[in-house]
């Protein structure tokens, strides 16, 4: 069917509209290559247009290879085009904030908006196309199995696109109940999703379709733990409904225990509860981590919001307790076994008062009491925002075959790209962009 469809050429083909597909197809136009874009969503932008656009990651490779978590070398990749990136978008004039201090890095906040309608302009300018709606059905290989283009599908007709070099950058598969299943848990199938719904794992069928080998050994994603929502669909709760300061509160499984060392951070925090029977938490902080860390945004260019107060006016179970007692009863009343979450809670303050070395789970950074009432507890549930297994790639963005050589012509980028974070996360903007340039730089348009 494909052989009879229209045929176009291009320098380089992205299949995905998002920040790591367009930062990708703008540095190549901009260099002089004819680019060709394939989104299937309505719009450009995928997941990075519902972020907060801070563009953030780890300050040093040490720093990293520490809180990244992966593969040491496509994590220098991130650190060492950071400062490229950051020198291209101040280039074109998109409005770039003053430094921010973020989680374990640093970074600023920028136009998202600006940015990927910048790209789009850049392709269009040096004879490219931007094609919204449009799938694509199947990667094109030659008889040595070298990736020479794509058949796509629109509503207006098929469309054989030729090209020279093709960038997966779909976004992940975190939209795909049955690949987060099968590659993250099989509690991962219900979880509630944080993100743009049209990433389902197309890039990662298509690169595997191809040679390449998909790395779904890495179980870890990033997401943050959300409290319940009467309408959890609506992106714009995404942000509101997602309880950041986790890492300075308790995290109670059902049996009352605790399961983690919470001050590794939410998107820690939200894998680990993922894995708990039923998959879901009771967060508990006092009164200094509420006015400290739940009422203040978690970076200085967010909204202040009390997180507890927006959570229960959006339908989250959760109770402010004026003593322990208070805090069993709701803990029983939510599923949770309260005499446990209690009497786990009194010996995490005794070591924490007399010797918190002694602290199980022990916990690397906050070990302070958390005892003063009252007591905020609130049901939490892991959300997926993107996630960290996909594409074998080497840090010049190529996928690789399952014996590590590469598939000729093919790339990818962002979330079809595995292997730069692991347990860890330093930034899912700066993933996206930096890889998105390597990919470029790659395909010859450095």
């Amino acid at each position: 069917m494909h052989d009879a469809a229209p045929v176009m050429a291009c320098d380089l083909l992205v299949i995905g509209g998002g920040m790591a597909g367009m930062s990708a197809a703008g540095w190549a136009a901009e260099r002089g290559a004819r680019v060709i874009v394939l989104e299937k969503a309505t719009a450009l932008g995928g997941s990075a247009v519902l972020s907060g656009g801070v563009l953030w990651t780890a300050s040093s490779h040490e720093r990293m290879t520490m809180y990244g978590g992966g593969d040491s070398a496509l994590g220098r990749v991130v650190v060492d085009t950071y400062p490229d990136a950051l020198h291209w978008l101040r280039q074109r004039g998109v409005p770039v904030s003053p430094r921010l201090h973020v989680l374990h890095g640093q970074g600023y906040q920028i136009d998202i908006w600006d940015h990927i309608r910048g790209c789009a302009d850049l392709v269009e300018q040096h004879g490219g196309f931007v094609a919204l709606n449009t799938e694509t059905i199947a990667l094109l290989r030659d008889n040595d199995g070298a990736v020479i283009g794509a058949a796509t599908h629109h509503a207006d007709g098929d469309l054989t696109i030729r090209s020279t070099a093709t960038i997966i950058a779909t976004g992940g598969f975190q939209a795909s109940p049955g690949l987060r299943a099968r590659y993250i848990h099989p509690h991962a199938r219900d979880m509630r999703l944080r993100s743009n719904p049209v990433s389902d794992g197309a890039g990662l069928r298509l690169g595997e379709a191809a040679g390449g080998e998909v790395a779904g050994r890495n179980p870890r994603f990033y997401g943050h733990l959300v409290s319940e929502s009467r309408n959890w669909d609506d992106e714009r709760l995404y942000v509101a409904l997602s309880q950041y300061h986790s890492e300075h509160a308790l995290l109670f499984n059902t049996a009352g225990a605790r399961f983690c060392d919470e001050t590794l951070g939410d998107h820690v925090n939200t894998y680990e509860t993922l894995v708990q029977p039923e998959a879901r938490a009771l967060c508990v902080w006092d009164s200094r981590v509420h006015a400290a860390y739940a009422t203040v945004p978690v970076v200085s260019v967010g909204v202040a919001e009390d997180k507890f107060d927006v959570a229960i006016a959006h339908g989250g179970e959760g109770v402010v307790a004026g003593d322990l007692a208070d805090l069993a009863r709701f803990a029983d009343g939510a599923g949770f076994n309260g005499a446990g979450v209690v009497e786990t809670m009194e010996h995490f303050n005794h070591d924490a008062r007399h010797g918190w070395e002694n602290q199980r789970p022990p916990r690397q950074e906050d070990h302070r009491a958390i005892d003063k009432p009252p007591f905020y507890a609130l049901v939490v549930h892991p959300a997926i925002t993107f996630t960290f297994g996909g594409l074998t790639i080497d840090t010049g963005a190529h996928v690789l075959r399952p014996d590590g050589s590469r598939v000729p012509g093919l790339l990818a980028a962002g979330g079809d790209a595995a292997g730069a974070f692991g347990a860890g996360y330093a930034g899912g903007l700066a993933l996206a962009m930096t890889f998105g340039i390597t990919a470029a730089r790659s395909a010859g348009w450095a």
